[in-house]
């Protein structure tokens, strides 16, 4: 039965650094899913697909979701998807299971988003593995200095200062105060956030190495209606894009371009038309705080060069016109797969009325956005809406 796929619940763990969490990855995808599927009201057995998130290479075996399906306390039989789509696995993972509810071949989908990283000593030397190896590697160039290069053309494109880009890093921290799920807050050490990492970037303005899961329950609306107490979410719209792989394709460092043109395609499936005034809520991939600014513009929120201006007058803060990244954001918390479906979590969860950071009052649309590549070529984005 074809129908229109709805968020019915919602479970998330609270983050730490790997090295101390107590929880294995199958122990933390496990609660994540029990707390999804009670927050949901489903039963456990009425769950007929389970997608699972892996970022094939990083992981401790070539297809994770082979060894965490078995631990989820599914019913025999039940169809496993393992989606791997790089930094945005996470991200795929509610719109795949749009997807497949709006296309007729599944009712209730269970999304599972496990920690990405579990257990390597030398992370830095995982991740720049894998860096091009045309140009990229051979020069020395990891994953921080390529991640510099977009602060660093923004600055340079639009007079952008060094505090302006420090401003939404600790926006984002002081927002994490109130999530009590998040990773890092305000109380990061001053000291320690201003040692600089690759000019522009900072260690405040990166995000951490963050340990936890995140599960949904993506439903058919007409059977959510009679399950769920929770206000129901649609998934109103969604898209993925990618760019160029060799840092030397992209034509302009200042700007994510193809954001802006899979926005689009997403605004005119939901009927958005204008981002600023229709979303009451976003959520916006920032591993690296200045992406904030950029993506709010590729997202069509202001013009090109003008984020900063919006951020310190309080528009995108709670209490504004538009918050963005309540949560804290992904430079708060990042665990891999966790992290890309985290803004997805938690505009569903403010659509619902019921944010674990603080609750945007009357919040009806929200649209969230992941990213991932060493040079940032991917991207997903949801839009929500609440079910009148």
């Amino acid at each position: 039965m074809k129908d229109h796929a709805v968020i019915s619940g919602v479970g998330i763990t609270k983050s730490t650094s790997p090295r101390r969490q107590t929880m294995s990855k199958y122990e933390l995808c496990r609660l994540a899913v029990d707390r999804a599927i009670a927050h949901s009201g489903v039963s456990r057995t009425d769950i007929d697909t389970v997608i699972i998130g892996d970022i094939a290479g990083f992981e401790a075996s070539s297809v994770s979701a082979k060894t965490i399906a078995p631990h989820l306390g599914l019913s025999p039989l039940t169809t496993v998807i393992p989606i791997s789509t790089g930094g945005t696995s996470g991200g795929h993972l509610p719109n795949q299971a749009a997807t497949l509810i709006r296309g007729g071949f599944a009712e209730r989908v269970l999304c599972v988003a496990p920690n990405t990283f579990d257990g390597p000593i030398d992370l830095a030397a995982v991740i720049n593995t894998n860096s091009p190896m045309i140009m990229e590697q051979p020069l020395g160039m990891g994953a921080s200095h390529m991640g510099a290069f977009f602060p660093a053309a923004y600055q340079e494109a639009y007079g952008i200062s060094d505090e302006d880009l420090m401003y939404v890093a600790t926006k984002n921290r002081l927002d994490a105060d109130h999530n009590p799920y998040a990773h890092v807050n305000s109380s990061l050490d001053t000291k320690h956030a201003d040692r600089m990492v690759s000019t522009p970037l900072r260690l405040g303005m990166t995000c951490p190495v963050s340990s936890g899961a995140i599960a949904l329950v993506v439903t058919a609306e007409s059977l959510a209606r009679n399950e769920s107490e929770n206000p129901l979410v649609r998934i109103s719209g969604y898209g993925s894009i990618s760019d160029g792989y060799l840092g030397g394709k992209r034509r302009d460092f200042s700007k994510f371009e193809v954001v802006e043109i899979m926005a689009r395609r997403a605004y005119r499936e939901a009927g958005i038309l204008n981002p600023l005034e229709d979303f009451d809520v976003a959520e916006l991939f920032n591993p690296l705080a200045p992406m904030e600014y950029m993506m709010m513009e590729a997202f069509g929120l202001c013009e090109y060069g003008t984020a900063p201006t919006l951020v310190k007058n309080g528009t995108t803060s709670f209490g504004g016109t538009l918050p963005v990244n309540v949560s804290g954001g992904t430079v708060c918390t990042n665990a891999g797969l966790a992290g890309q479906i985290a803004p997805v979590a938690h505009v569903a969860l403010q659509l619902m009325g019921q944010s674990v950071s603080r609750q945007v009052e009357g919040a009806k649309r929200g649209v969230a956005h992941s990213a991932g590549g060493t040079f940032f070529q991917f991207h997903t984005t949801t839009l929500m809406e609440t079910v009148s």
